[in-house]
């Protein structure tokens, strides 16, 4: 995959790192060549930024179907929705249950994939407050707070979200509402079983395109490779050590489920947990874009999917024996060439769904019958 705009081209379209609400939504003349797009927006990020501020706090959730195309598929962990009304419909739901939602831009990482095909990696900060029925977790203590990190990465054309990959730490959120991530996930799994299982085909299609999968790299000079190196390091070779070579020894890390730690050994200790579950385990990074920030630092995101048997005990409770998809997002902070952070976002709470029994049949691993 390569990009038809330089990583660090349009130097005036700039990130959300450090700037104030008030600076983010200041209305500008157009900064950068925006085919198609409606006159408000001055830049892509400003189209990022603005349209989620307009939809989520504004509460002007008909401007989805001015912002998604009318055939869009929404992936996430737990299943994909397709077609802008139930976009609109999920927005509806999510707004009747918080009502004071505050969708904070912590940073959108982009790229311009082809001519007018833009793409961007958006990371937010949710705040807000239970006041109705939480359809992902049900019942909960009226007036329950939650603030969950999520990433989403949106393909855009000429004003329209024509594909979106959704990464929320829901786990993390179903603690906050005083919930077992592990018994919600239970429910789930039980309505899985239910009904037509072709409904869950999405997943095999997934787990076998991650398979097949063949890493591409970025152009020469591209930022991402570094983070690239490392995770293949990491999850193809399991050399650890050498792929924390290039990371920061104070490097910040957060991870999915309240892990937050420092230091080069926090990080191997979170890429080792995940992959030391999974068996025959493949991993692919399926989209990469970086963008300059501040003090001369670069942000790097890398969308990314992973599979595997779960045939070791860990994190996710015992061994299952099932087939497992994650799929995510991890947002990088370069300095000097150096790893300095690494925010990493998946739904840890679907992969607990798989594990417990959701989510459709197993596929069979590579040379099983």
């Amino acid at each position: 995959m390569t990009h038809s705009v330089a990583w660090n081209q349009h130097p005036q379209v700039r990130s959300p790192v450090g700037r104030t609400i008030g600076d983010l939504l200041q209305v500008r003349e157009r900064q950068q060549p925006l085919q198609g797009f409606d006159a408000v927006y001055s830049d892509f990020v400003d189209y990022i930024v603005r349209c989620t501020h307009r939809i989520w706090e504004e509460k002007d959730i008909g401007l989805c179907r001015t912002h998604y195309g009318e055939d869009v598929v929404m992936h996430t962990l737990a299943g994909p929705a397709r077609g802008r009304e139930a976009v609109v419909q999920g927005t509806l739901g999510a707004l009747a249950a918080y009502a004071d939602r505050q969708v904070v831009a912590e940073d959108v990482i982009w790229s311009e994939d082809a001519p007018a095909t833009f793409y961007s990696s958006h990371r937010i900060t949710s705040r807000s407050t239970l006041e109705g029925r939480d359809a992902l977790y049900g019942n909960a203590v009226p007036g329950a707070a939650q603030m969950a990190t999520t990433v989403a990465d949106c393909l855009v054309r000429e004003n329209l979200i024509v594909e979106e990959w959704l990464f929320r730490d829901n786990a993390r959120a179903a603690l906050q509402m005083g919930h077992s991530p592990r018994e919600v996930a239970q429910a789930q799994a039980e309505a899985d079983r239910v009904g037509d299982g072709s409904r869950h085909a999405w997943r095999r299609e997934w787990m076998q395109k991650v398979r097949a999968a063949e890493q591409a790299w970025p152009e020469a000079g591209h930022p991402a490779e570094s983070p690239m190196r490392m995770l293949r390091a990491a999850w193809g070779d399991d050399l650890y050590g050498q792929a924390a070579a290039g990371v920061s020894p104070s490097i910040e890390v957060r991870w999915p489920t309240g892990r937050r730690g420092w230091g080069r050994g926090y990080l191997i200790g979170c890429l080792v947990q995940l992959r030391a579950q999974l068996h025959d385990f493949h991993f692919n990074i399926e989209h990469w874009a970086a963008r300059p920030l501040p003090n001369d630092e670069v942000a790097v995101a890398l969308r990314w999917a992973a599979c595997g048997v779960h045939a070791s005990p860990g994190a996710w409770g015992p061994a299952s024996g099932r087939d497992i998809l994650v799929a995510g997002s991890s947002h990088y902070v370069l300095r000097a060439g150096r790893i300095v952070r690494d925010q990493t976002v998946f739904d840890e709470l679907a992969v607990l769904r798989q594990v417990l029994g959701g989510l459709g049949t197993d596929v069979p691993a590579e040379g099983q019958p």
